[in-house]
């Protein structure tokens, strides 16, 4: 049995443009879409309103064990710094966590992104008290709500090199088991947390599961100056350099940040076409900077870094931070950030992700916001950016299966799941009171 969406007013990002019509859902792709979609004999059909119906979006760059974060008890110590923030706050969330909490986060980040029409998460984890199979409990955690993963482990020397190995190990066997899957609904990359974590010998392995496996590094890079300083300081070299260095300049590395990067790093990201994780409101919420997304002519890929999955939000705050003083994007590179997350996300699950065309998979958001004002290819930012909203969010499809139907999850109770998530942060934070 096909699916067929009627009277709707098709948004696509990339590129943007809005056609009237209906989409076919066969085989959970896109078979068809246009104002020549009729409902045929067997058909369901579903009638959008005139809404608008925008692809399934993509979170560039995250961290789902954040998703228990919220309402959590001030640190022992009030961070005079990002370093202190990171030691004080987010170093001892991590290490609190446990395979339960691991799964429970996922799990949580995965319903709270499809309130939100996000329907792929590219994750960036750590539980270094629960390294082994971690990221299969985060791949059930998504899987359970219907949501698609790209996922990796913070592999870091910060908790000592058995802590490291371990980190390695869990990449390499999440690796090795994404390479003979075919579902398109999970992959991995190498994870690595920052330069200033990760001794020589530590990149080098990075590097080398890299290049085994032939995929990119996805690691954090001068989201505060901290990074390329400690370079500096204990390599002798820039930050570009040690990371060229190690073969991390790679077109499918993603670089969590980039907020300090001089001119000459930006010039060596733009020509090895790699992407940059931009995280405006996590920037702004641990006052790192501006990331000078004008200058970068590489992809920049938006994403939350943690704060939620809501990618309209996201781009929102990114395009007002923008104007802030800031100069060099227009809307439609707001649109691009999204679609450049759409795209690398495609790349490693082996699906055509983010855009409503033929052949594409049936990731595909209903709203119920009907424009009050023309909408048309020309002016599609100016909707997303001032009107729309996660709010809008009315029924969710992921490889054309219902996954939030009349703002509802299908495949598990919400209200179950937050309850037993409640107990569970609770002990989370009872946890990081061991970790001062």
């Amino acid at each position: 049995m096909s699916i067929v969406l009627e009277n709707a007013l098709l948004v696509d990002l990339d590129p943007p443009r809005v056609i009237e019509g209906g989409i076919r859902i066969a085989d959970g792709v896109i078979a068809k879409m246009g104002d020549e979609v009729t409902c045929q004999p067997g058909d369901k059909a579903i009638d959008c309103d005139g809404a608008v119906v925008l692809p399934g979006l993509v979170n560039g760059h995250t961290h789902l064990y954040s998703a228990l974060a919220a309402g959590m008890p001030s640190p022992p110590k009030s961070p005079r710094n990002f370093h202190e923030i990171l030691q004080y706050v987010w170093w001892r969330l991590d290490r609190a966590l446990d395979p339960a909490s691991v799964a429970m986060s996922a799990r949580i980040g995965a319903i709270d992104a499809l309130h939100c029409g996000t329907t792929t998460l590219i994750d960036h984890h750590a539980s270094p008290e629960a390294i082994d199979g971690s990221l299969d409990e985060i791949e059930k955690g998504l899987a359970s709500a219907g949501v698609r993963g790209v996922l990796c482990y913070e592999t870091t020397d910060r908790n000592g090199l058995a802590g490291r190995d371990a980190g390695l190990a869990e990449n390499r066997r999440y690796l090795a088991k994404c390479r003979t899957r075919a579902d398109h609904r999970f992959a991995a990359l190498v994870g690595a947390h920052a330069s200033f974590t990760c001794g020589d010998e530590t990149m080098e392995a990075l590097a080398a599961l890299a290049t085994e496996f032939n995929t990119g590094v996805h690691i954090h890079v001068a989201e505060d100056p901290i990074d390329e300083e400690l370079c500096r300081r204990e390599h002798g070299i820039a930050l570009i350099d040690r990371l060229d260095r190690f073969g991390m300049l790679r077109p499918q590395t993603v670089f969590g940040h980039g907020t300090h990067l001089d001119a000459d790093a930006i010039a060596r990201v733009n020509k090895a076409g790699l992407a940059i994780g931009h995280n405006t409101r996590s920037n702004m919420n641990n006052a790192v900077g501006y990331a000078p997304i004008g200058r970068f002519q590489c992809p920049v890929q938006l994403g939350t870094d943690g704060i939620g999955a809501d990618m309209i939000a996201e781009a929102q705050t990114a395009w007002f931070k923008s104007c802030d003083g800031h100069a060099g994007i227009a809307p439609n590179d707001v649109l691009a950030m999204m679609a450049n997350s759409a795209r690398r996300a495609s790349a490693a699950l082996g699906t055509k992700l983010g855009v409503l065309q033929p052949g594409a998979a049936a990731d595909i958001v209903i709203t119920d916001y009907v424009p009050a004002t023309p909408l048309h290819s020309g002016n599609v930012g100016g909707h997303l950016l001032f009107a729309l909203g996660s709010r809008h969010v009315r029924h969710v499809f992921v490889g054309g299966e219902w996954a939030l139907r009349e703002r509802v999850v299908v495949a598990i109770d919400e209200m179950e799941t937050r309850a037993r998530a409640t107990a569970i942060a609770q002990d989370v934070w009872k946890r990081m009171e061991n970790f001062a």
